[in-house]
């Protein structure tokens, strides 16, 4: 996506399905039948699979490469998770095919520290994990952080199945990581933007370009099911009323303001905007 003089690229980690019940437990799977004209293939699999891609963003300017969410890495012990256990996905190469080598990234920005977006934070090198990305920044929210070094000390196993201590640790033990506020700026194209609900210190990253704008909303939008009622929360969200609310509010904004959407998950097209079609809201290329 050439924005002037930013660029975007999506790399993909891996393309799963997630059935209805797992993932949106309080959908609607009446209202969402309704509208499977324009969901399937692309988003729906089946009556109730809903089909997530695993992806990062890769944002070039000339003064940054920037890294959005790490999804899931490799070699990761997530044995409650087996498609997640285990990996040894392409990751890299895909990243390498978009022309950038892992010591080509300024920045690796998280919106959250769930394990799907802190996979490739790391790498395991003689038998330790080590920051994957060796020049970059990373770019933690500081309040998001301070939530879950909290639960780190509660004796509950292991936190985010185990992505704590092998993919954010790591990063922090090497004092690769930068605690921001979650307004930060990054420049005068890039900043952050609070999104909380799904994890109490969830960021967006707002790009401000030449040729238009981009929201980067990690999981405060799912899936594209979630604009026909932005009430309906993951089962993985802290609050899911609060995430309703920062859900609702971005995706009124995303048609509001023409911006390309850029959520962590939607499968399909590469780059979408959003558009009200009657009472819902869904994406177009």
């Amino acid at each position: 996506l050439d924005l002037g003089n930013a660029t975007v690229a999506r790399i993909v980690d891996d393309v799963q399905v997630f059935t209805l019940d797992h993932l949106l437990p309080t959908a609607d799977r009446a209202r969402i039948a309704a509208h499977r004209g324009w969901l399937a293939p692309t988003y729906l699999d089946g009556d109730d699979g809903l089909i997530l891609s695993f992806h990062s963003y890769l944002i070039r300017t000339n003064r940054h490469t920037i890294l959005v969410d790490s999804c899931i890495g490799n070699d990761k012990e997530r044995p409650a998770r087996p498609s997640w256990h285990r990996r040894r996905g392409p990751y890299l190469d895909r990243l390498a095919q978009a022309g950038v080598r892992a010591e080509d990234v300024d920045i690796v920005m998280c919106t959250h520290l769930h394990a799907d977006h802190v996979g490739w934070n790391t790498q395991l090198r003689d038998g330790r994990w080590v920051p994957t990305f060796p020049r970059a920044r990373y770019l933690f929210g500081a309040r998001e952080v301070a939530h879950w070094r909290a639960r780190a000390a509660e004796p509950d196993g292991p936190l985010n199945h185990g992505s704590w201590d092998d993919s954010v640790v790591p990063v922090l033990v090497a004092g690769a990581a930068d605690l921001v506020a979650d307004d930060h700026r990054i420049d005068d194209m890039l900043g952050l933007a609070p999104a909380p609900g799904h994890t109490p210190g969830g960021v967006v990253l707002n790009l401000a370009a030449a040729k238009g704008r981009a929201v980067f909303c990690g999981d405060a939008v799912h899936h594209p099911v979630q604009g026909i009622d932005p009430a309906w929360s993951s089962r993985f969200c802290a609050d899911p009323a609060l995430a309703a609310m920062t859900r609702r509010r971005l995706l009124e904004d995303a048609v509001d303001s023409g911006a390309w959407f850029m959520p962590a998950h939607f499968a399909g097209p590469e780059f979408v905007r959003m558009v009200r079609q009657g009472d819902v809201i869904r994406p177009t290329a």
